[in-house]
């Protein structure tokens, strides 16, 4: 087992995909009529968005959207943000503001539209979480998973799925929903 003196040699991967199973396990909030934006697609293999369309919804995704930079598709458009933003860790207080991560949920915010996203639990119990989140937190529940989310890793630039030990997560995932819930769940 490895601690934490060790980790800065661990070698980095960035081409993991949100299982179709995460989409699945929360379905069932989400009314079947709403047209969905999969807004975290960009240099992509769309997968999720793929696994959200087999789940019976319209969903608008582009994997050349730059979701910080690009021209978003209007708010009348889709009903709902379903995606998994990027997992950059914050290493720094004082340069959280120019982490991918914090900027993308900084933007949903901003954006007040409903949503649903992943991310790992320890998140929600950090400084700069609750800065982001701050003025928002009467339309914040959380969906929590019963059991960790394994995450499908593929060749970087996702093109083919590479085989994984079947419990190969070393954190827990949580739903975040803004404007969706009115009470937490389990799932």
């Amino acid at each position: 087992m490895a601690n934490f003196k060790d980790s800065p040699f661990f070698s980095i991967h960035n081409d993991y995909y949100t299982p179709k199973i995460a989409w699945e396990q929360i379905a069932k909030f989400i009314p079947k009529n709403y047209r969905i934006f999969e807004a975290f697609c960009l240099n992509s293999n769309l997968q999720s968005a793929k696994y959200i369309e087999e789940l019976g919804y319209e969903v608008l995704a582009d994997n050349q959207l730059d979701f910080l930079e690009g021209d978003l598709p209007s708010k009348e458009s889709y009903e709902c943000i379903l995606s998994n933003p990027p997992f950059q860790r914050i290493n720094s207080w004082k340069k959280r503001k120019d982490n991918l991560k914090y900027r993308c949920i900084k933007k949903l915010f901003d954006l007040d539209k409903p949503f649903i996203i992943l991310l790992n639990s320890t998140n929600i119990f950090s400084k700069w979480w609750k800065e982001v989140v701050k003025g928002n937190e009467k339309h914040i529940n959380f969906i929590f998973p019963s059991k960790k989310i394994n995450y499908d890793k593929y060749e970087v630039g996702g093109k083919k799925k590479l085989q994984t030990k079947k419990n190969n997560c070393s954190f827990y995932s949580v739903y975040v929903t803004y404007k969706m819930l009115k009470q937490n769940h389990w799932v």
